[in-house]
């Protein structure tokens, strides 16, 4: 499908308007405004001593590779924004793996070195999950998720565009990533730039600055993960909310880790595959080993240790070894029923809770015998085992203690108005 086809049935020709008028504005004719702009966050982001990741579309990158090569050589991760930017919604799985593959050949040609994915226009379909499982990557960011913090600001165009892409309601799903079969799902957050300017209306920073501080204060009360979406054409509107983002993000307690995506997957996998061995009854003094990656956050509640701990949040210390003894009136975990579904299991245990199957419900801090569990389930669960303020030694979500992340996020769909022009070629 040609990108004129896939801009009538998608976004349509307002929508590249839009963008196109945007691109000449802040970039003109040649690749220059966009080194500029790029320049621009890069000395944002490292005032706070971090980087970012923008996904770009294969064949933009092969027009300009020395640019990008530079950028990457200066901690900036580019990941794959498709081989063209085209629909994956509307495509076959094997359509879509032919795409990837192409862009893939194209990253490798330039000497641009990607892990991750993240679909045009955020629409994706069970075949890009294959496809990107077929061909190696560790995380695709396609799914987004709308917060609540418009305050009635809404507009029937923002939230049309909420619905084109198939967002979640954050209220309803948390904001965290997801480890299936080997591929990491992160998610992306609403309202981005692109919802500020061609959706609400919001140019002026200060709204700007005001809507994401909410969705950080947001994500570090609960323990999630804040994808910022800044599309690098708007760099010099954005800068102030950006700044403001990152100073706060520096300032919370317990901190906030802001990392690229690559190193969030990289994360979510090691962890996820770390170990809490628990061996002994609580009475008699507990043993517990903890095997997972450098960095891994040891969370105690409720229990009596051997070993040094400082206050970290919500009643939990942080230990500060991964070998200790705990004493507590029953065992600080979770226990579930031989019947309890699977796929709860695997949530809990992804975030870092300690579960073991066992029929005696007495012994444990915190019981399930829940046969079905669906995605809506999840953010209840949650709220009810940290609600209920029992005795818990869990693993945290982040590295080094920190509460929640964030990312510096960005699509780069063209570089000049001659690469935004040429999508209407399908090229």
């Amino acid at each position: 499908m040609n990108a004129i086809a896939v801009a009538l049935q998608g976004k349509g020709l307002q929508k590249l308007a839009q963008r196109g008028t945007a691109i000449i504005r802040h970039y003109g004719w040649t690749s220059r405004r966009m080194d500029r702009s790029l320049a621009r966050l890069v000395a944002i982001l490292d005032q706070f001593g971090c980087a970012a990741t923008f996904p770009i579309t294969a064949i933009v990158a092969q027009r300009h590779p020395q640019l990008v090569r530079r950028y990457q050589e200066r901690g900036i991760e580019f990941a794959i924004h498709g081989h063209r930017h085209v629909d994956h919604s509307v495509l076959a799985a094997e359509a879509q793996l032919a795409e990837l593959a192409q862009a893939q050949e194209a990253f490798s040609r330039a000497g641009i070195l990607v892990s991750g994915f993240r679909c045009p226009y955020l629409r994706w379909n069970e075949g890009t999950l294959g496809a990107l499982r077929q061909q190696g990557l560790t995380y695709d960011s396609s799914q987004a998720l709308a917060w609540d913090v418009l305050d009635g600001l809404e507009t029937p165009a923002y939230l049309r565009e909420v619905s084109f892409c198939g967002a979640l309601p954050a209220a309803q799903y948390p904001s965290l990533p997801r480890l299936t079969d080997n591929l990491v799902r992160i998610p992306y957050s609403l309202p981005d730039d692109e919802g500020f300017v061609d959706r609400l209306a919001l140019e002026m920073p200060a709204h700007m600055s005001d809507l994401w501080l909410k969705i950080l204060h947001r994500t570090h009360q609960l323990g999630e993960l804040f994808t910022i979406g800044l599309h690098p054409e708007r760099a010099e509107l954005c800068e102030e909310p950006l700044a403001a983002t990152l100073a706060q993000a520096r300032a919370l307690t317990p901190p906030v880790w802001v990392a690229r995506l690559c190193e969030i997957s990289t994360w979510w996998q090691a962890r996820s595959n770390s170990s809490v061995l628990m061996a002994g009854d609580g009475n008699d003094g507990l043993r517990i080993e903890v095997m997972g990656p450098p960095g891994v956050t040891i969370l105690a509640r409720g229990v009596k240790t051997d070993i040094p701990a400082m206050p970290w949040m919500d009643g939990y210390a942080r230990l500060l070894s991964n070998r200790f003894a705990v004493s507590a009136p029953i065992r600080p975990c979770i226990g579930v029923s031989v019947d309890t579904s699977s796929r709860l299991v695997s949530f809990l245990r992804e975030q870092g809770y300690v579960v073991e199957v066992g029929k005696e419900k007495a012994h444990y801090s915190h019981y399930i015998d829940q046969a079905q569990f669906v995605a809506e389930h999840e953010r209840p669960l949650l709220a009810e085992i940290e609600g209920a303020g029992r005795p818990l030694v869990r693993l945290g979500r982040w590295p080094d203690g920190a509460r929640s992340a964030l990312a510096v996020t960005g699509d780069i769909d063209a570089f000049t108005w001659w690469d935004f022009g040429l999508r209407f070629l399908g090229r």
